[in-house]
């Protein structure tokens, strides 16, 4: 059969890198209580993308992780087909909920939604560091260790998790690797450069004159 590349079949990989960012992000939902969600006030980690996907990412991470921003500028290429992204998507806590930005920069709008599982990661956090609470995370994802590595000079720890998706992870929970491999597609995303105590360039994390819908996850793939 042959893969035929589109928006809908690209939402079989990409949510899975999206995910892995995403649970690095998680550590904060935590409330005021803990307010250093992550080892490091700021870093900031600029990734290339090999496989089936080509391109980069900027990623930083404000406020020890209350605020992560990455913008993406990818195309995905399979069986002549072909599909780009120009993407900056943000996460902050606003009004006691974490909200989730994404803006296509192409056109200048994007969509702003609530993470649902805002609650539930808060409560489950009570009582963990921010290691252990990660580590917790990934084994629910179906998480393994499966060793130690070198990724351009960082040491992580390789993760493989669910749905053919893996990671690797510094003792500073910075992700330096991560992928996936499945319905015929590879996509790897590594590290070429991890600063540490970095906020990341001017205007990473800003909307600008964006237009922003608000929508529930329910209801996002209306808006695509």
């Amino acid at each position: 059969m042959k893969l035929i590349l589109t928006r809908g079949n690209i939402k079989v990989i990409t949510p899975i890198l999206v995910l892995i960012s995403l649970l690095f992000l998680s550590l904060a939902v935590k409330t005021q209580a803990q307010p250093k969600m992550h080892e490091l006030e700021n870093y900031y980690v600029t990734y290339e993308f090999s496989g089936n996907s080509t391109g980069s990412k900027q990623h930083a991470s404000r406020d020890f992780g209350r605020k992560q921003c990455w913008i993406e500028k990818s195309e995905m290429k399979v069986e002549g087909n072909s599909i780009k992204k120009n993407e900056k998507v943000i996460t902050m806590l606003q009004g006691g909920d974490q909200w989730l930005i994404t803006i296509d920069l192409d056109n200048n709008t994007g969509t702003r939604m609530k993470n649902p599982m805002y609650g539930e990661l808060a409560a489950s956090m009570e009582g963990k560091n921010p290691k252990e609470f990660s580590e917790q995370l990934m084994r629910q994802m179906g998480g393994k260790i499966v060793g130690e590595k070198t990724v351009n000079g960082e040491k992580c720890t390789e993760w493989t998790l669910m749905s053919g998706a893996r990671t690797c992870v510094t003792k500073d929970l910075i992700a330096v690797e991560s992928g996936a491999d499945m319905a015929g597609i590879s996509i790897t995303e590594t590290a070429a450069e991890v600063k540490r105590n970095d906020p990341g360039p001017e205007g990473i994390c800003d909307i600008g004159d964006t237009k922003i819908q608000e929508v529930e996850l329910g209801t996002i793939k209306k808006h695509k």
